[in-house]
Parts: structure tokens; sequence; C-alpha cells
């Protein structure tokens, strides 16, 4: 009997020892992880505002555009090869507005959407008269979000 419960105290003694260094354990794991993920966070780059990080390169969004209307236009071959320089005409035009005008909102706004009917005019006199439809209700679409965003603009100015 006197065996029995000696071996039942050196269990008990063992217990509490290997339960803290189960929770040791845990808890290093878990602050392990915790300054994982810390570091990952701070590892990522600030993400900038709307509007006010770097802006697109000209031939990236002459390239973008051009895919978008040979989608959803169904421009052939050909089609492609007389808008894309239209296109990249047309951005190249655009930034150029937005870097001499940078100061005046309304200069650059007026003198963007010049630039914009002039090179949508140009690329209408590439495409069929499907084409131009289907062309004219994009464009229209396009200038009610543009609208839209404006407005929301002003109201949340209005509201500060």
């Amino acid at each position: 009997m006197k065996t029995n419960i000696n071996s039942t105290a050196v269990y008990a003694s063992v217990a509490p020892a290997q339960t803290l260094r189960h929770t040791l354990s845990a808890a290093v794991l878990i602050l392990t992880g915790l300054v994982l993920i810390a570091t990952s966070l701070l590892a990522q780059p600030p993400v900038p505002p709307p509007g006010k990080g770097p802006r697109m390169a000209p031939e990236k969004m002459a390239e973008r555009r051009t895919d978008h209307l040979k989608k959803a236009l169904k421009l052939t071959d050909e089609q492609v090869g007389k808008i894309q320089p239209i296109i990249l005409k047309g951005a190249q035009e655009g930034r150029k507005i937005f870097e001499e005008k940078k100061g005046d909102r309304k200069a650059v706004a007026e003198a963007m959407k010049t630039n914009m009917d002039a090179t949508d005019k140009e690329i209408s006199a590439v495409l069929t008269a499907d084409q131009q439809k289907k062309f004219e209700e994009m464009r229209g679409k396009m200038m009610a979000k543009m609208e839209e965003r404006m407005k929301n603009r002003k109201e949340r100015k209005a509201g500060k």
C-alpha cells in the first residue's frame, strides 16, 4: 500500500510542473505568432488615399483602355491598330494637361473634358455604326458615374 501512495504522490508533484511547461510553451507560441503578425503588418507599405498615389503611365493607361474597348466593342485587329495610338496620344495629352495646370482644378477639368471629347471623336471615326452606338452608351454611363462622384465629393465637402 505504501508503494501505491508514494507513486501517486510522485505523479501529483509532476503534473503541475508539466502543466506549467505546457502553459509556458503555449504562451511562447502565441507571443511568437503575435510578433510575426505585427511585423508583417508593419512591413506593408502604407496605402495612399484615393487619388493621392502615383499616376498610371500613359502607355499603361492606353493599353488598359484599348483592351477594354477591344472586348466591349469586339474590335478587329485593324481597328485596334488604329485606336491604340489615338488613345495613347489622348493619355499623353491628359498627363501634360494635368502637370501644366496642376493647381487649378477647374482648368484641369475643362481641358481634360476637351481632350477626352477629341479623343473619343477620333475613336468613333474608326468604329462601325453598331460599335459607335455602343461606344456612346458606354461613354454616357461613364459620364454619369463621374458626375455622381463629383456630386458626392461636393456633398462631403459641404458636410465638413
